[in-house]
């Protein structure tokens, strides 16, 4: 950012300096040449005054100057007098625009460049009482020779402007960072408010502020919830093993405990698999979102996955139509439909039935399970959230997995909508028609 910043200050200062050449170059060229013109007419109104006294065009020659040159031209375009050179040698002048808008108007006035390198000739022209035109002109340097001959110093002026262009721009940047540097210091720092913070960065500096301490407080509530999902099993486990140990358990008890251990295991190995995951997928942002992903395969495969405990409820998953292929993280994705088609498996009803419809980029999971009350559709997402706390640990949920399909579909650009009916069913759709194509 600061090298953007310098440079554009540069770029800025520099495009400043050379238009302020240009037009400087442009206004002294107008400005001379409306000099030069009114100079001209004051010469010729000179003329014009002798012009009645004289005898022949001759005489002109008198009042001919270094730097001023006189022509006589007649109605029809001949040279009568020519103070320069032979009038009889020189071709009509008719095709003139200052002769023709004297003619027509009065008096005109021209300039043309000069066979000569570098100079322009003026011309300024009446139409006299007699119905001859007179004409005086002169030949000056123009504006482009005169800047020409000064060609060196103004390139040391250019290169003068850009290294105060640079001077200029380094420090200016300087004080436009200075408070944003002090902010990435101190950002809780109350003198900031104060005396150096732009007024427009206050409002960015509490969202900071603000999302910095939500983070905060989801971190001491993650970890608040982490310790005591642990501590349930963890304290079952140890309880069993403890009356086993003591043998207080005997017979069947001690089969029995075993299987609460070992169910508890379980539970315990599934909640730290969902946080590894979560973790993952809050810390790896940058992960591939290359694969070219097949959500109908990948419902087969969550389907045979979930097989042994479709048949120990008695459910039936129905995949339905078919998907365009979507660009994303085939592992990813694969967690998204699971988790989903896991948690229509675990909260349905003995019996049930699961329909997974495909259709374009968007699937759509539809069980007959107990449904999600009005009040918590907007929570279902949050971590360790249950809608119905003593089944979901019946069931063996942890909690985390719709938090790790929010996840999933917000880094594709996914988005998902909840319909639920208490006791009927529940239709999740997620849409990935925002992912890559």
């Amino acid at each position: 950012m600061k090298r953007k910043l310098i440079l554009s200050l540069f770029y800025m200062g520099l495009i400043a300096a050379l238009v302020s050449i240009i037009a400087t170059v442009f206004v002294y060229q107008n400005t001379m040449r409306d000099e030069v013109r009114d100079n001209l007419r004051e010469e010729l109104r000179l003329l014009k005054i002798s012009y009645p006294k004289l005898q022949t065009a001759n005489e002109l020659m008198d009042y001919n100057a270094d730097d001023l040159r006189i022509t006589l031209i007649d109605s029809n375009g001949t040279v009568l007098f020519e103070s320069d050179t032979d009038a009889k040698k020189m071709g009509n002048h008719l095709d003139r625009p200052e002769i023709i808008s004297a003619i027509e108007n009065g008096s005109g006035s021209a300039h043309r460049l000069s066979s000569t390198l570098g100079v322009e000739d003026y011309y300024y022209a009446e139409k006299l009482g007699d119905g001859n035109i007179l004409r005086v002109s002169t030949r000056i340097k123009s504006v482009f020779s005169v800047f020409g001959h000064s060609f060196y110093i103004l390139v040391a002026i250019v290169l003068g402007i850009a290294v105060v262009s640079v001077i200029i721009s380094v420090q200016t940047t300087e004080r436009i960072l200075k408070p944003i540097k002090a902010l990435s210091k101190s950002i809780d720092s109350p003198a900031l408010y104060e005396k150096e913070t732009y007024p427009e960065l206050v409002p960015l500096i509490e969202e900071i502020k603000y999302q910095r301490n939500l983070q905060s407080d989801m971190r001491q509530e993650f970890t608040a919830n982490v310790s005591h999902e642990l501590k349930t099993p963890l304290t079952a486990i140890s309880g069993y093993a403890e009356m086993i140990e003591n043998d207080i358990a005997k017979g069947d008890d001690i089969k029995r405990f075993a299987g609460k251990i070992r169910t508890e295991s379980t539970r315990m190995l599934t909640l730290i698999g969902d946080i590894i995951k979560l973790s993952k997928l809050d810390s790896d942002t940058a992960s591939e979102v290359s694969d070219t992903v097949d959500l109908k395969k990948t419902a087969e495969e969550c389907r045979d996955s979930l097989a042994v405990a479709c048949k120990d409820k008695d459910i039936m998953i129905t995949i339905i139509g078919e998907a365009d292929p979507i660009k994303g993280n085939q592992t990813e994705l694969y967690e998204l439909v699971y988790n989903l088609m896991d948690n229509a498996v675990k909260y349905n009803r003995q019996g049930g039935n699961i329909d997974v419809i495909l259709s374009g980029k968007t699937i759509r999971i539809s069980d007959t399970g107990i449904g999600i009350p009005e009040k918590d559709k907007h929570r279902i997402f949050e971590r360790f959230y249950r809608v119905d706390k003593s089944r979901s640990k019946a069931t063996g949920g942890t909690g985390l997995g719709l938090s790790i399909v929010k996840h999933v579909a917000e880094k594709h650009n996914a988005t998902i909508t909840v319909e639920s009916t208490l006791n009927v069913g529940t239709d999740i759709t997620v849409d990935f028609n925002g992912a890559k194509a």
